[in-house]
């Protein structure tokens, strides 16, 4: 098995505390547990000439204009596993949030220099994304100054890119476990992020690597990455802390307000907290996902 295989095994797997979720696929059209009250359909897009699909998880009840999450898999991931390995549809019922959750192509997304094959075809994701969020808008009302997106690893890094391209009606985002590689990050106005990452991690290591069996072009350090939505931000000072296995910076003085933070579990590795790991890693995104949600969306 190949460097680049066993990597592609890593991505997939860690985002689920219940592997089997992801070994045993379930039909396209499965909903997801009953005790969720909402519709999540399957919606198919052609964008540059490519058939995309996405899931599409809207709480009932209200006709108003509410938020919505986009929310990304990982490398060799894919839509269904991750809406239900993450658990972000039971906090999107509580809170009113509509979330769509997008396929990759070739379950891979284009986020600058990773990943293959998307990376490698120039697939326009940035573009597909935008699509998502206007056909969603097109099916339910959609608050449009409150649209954020989270994802992991690769979900990650295609997070950072979204929400650093001018244009974007996206204005927060929040990737575990990846980096900006697009480039500068040029948002159309100020910008809310909050990474979190693993100080084990080792597929994209927090303190990064000069070149990777994912990218040849390796990735930066994630302080770097944070640190040039701060610079975006015109954040003006920063401060570190530190509570148990887990440590934040935060940026102040940033335009309009904007939150711009990064928390590192000393504990974790190349992970998407929930379930049974949260415990030990001091964090979980199924929680903390709407906490940071609803600060920034006062």
């Amino acid at each position: 098995m190949t460097a680049l295989r066993r990597i592609g095994l890593v991505l997939c797997a860690v985002v689920v505390m219940a592997p089997a979720l992801l070994l045993l696929r379930p039909a396209q059209g499965a909903r997801p547990s009953a005790a969720f009250v909402g519709d999540s359909r399957v919606v198919r897009l052609t964008i540059g000439g490519l058939a995309r699909d996405y899931r599409l998880f809207v709480p009932a009840g209200g006709s108003h204009p509410r938020p919505l999450l986009l929310a990304l898999h990982p490398l060799h991931g894919y839509a269904l596993a991750f809406e239900r390995s993450s658990g972000l549809d039971a906090g999107a019922l509580a809170a009113g949030v509509v979330v769509a959750y997008p396929d990759g192509f070739d379950r891979s997304w284009n986020a600058g220099t990773c990943c293959q094959p998307a990376a490698g075809r120039d697939v326009d994701d940035v573009a597909f994304l935008d699509a998502v969020v206007a056909d969603v808008a097109r099916r339910t009302p959609i608050d449009r100054s409150r649209i954020a997106v989270t994802g992991f690893s690769n979900g990650a890094l295609m997070s950072y890119r979204l929400v650093c391209t001018a244009g974007s009606g996206v204005r927060v985002a929040i990737p575990v476990a990846g980096d900006l590689i697009s480039g500068a990050c040029r948002p159309s106005g100020p910008v809310s992020v909050l990474h979190v990452h693993g100080a084990r991690d080792r597929v994209i290591p927090l303190d990064g690597e000069p070149t990777s069996p994912i990218d040849a072009d390796g990735f930066p350090p994630a302080r770097t990455s944070i640190g040039l939505v701060a610079a975006a931000d015109g954040c003006t000072a920063s401060a570190d802390s530190r509570a148990d296995a887990v440590s934040e910076w935060r940026a102040s003085g940033c335009a309009a307000g904007a939150r711009v933070e990064l928390l590192t579990s000393a504990r974790m590795a190349h992970a998407y907290p929930v379930g049974r790991a949260t415990s030990a890693y001091g964090v979980d995104m199924a929680t903390l996902t709407w906490q940071f949600l609803a600060t920034v969306w006062r």
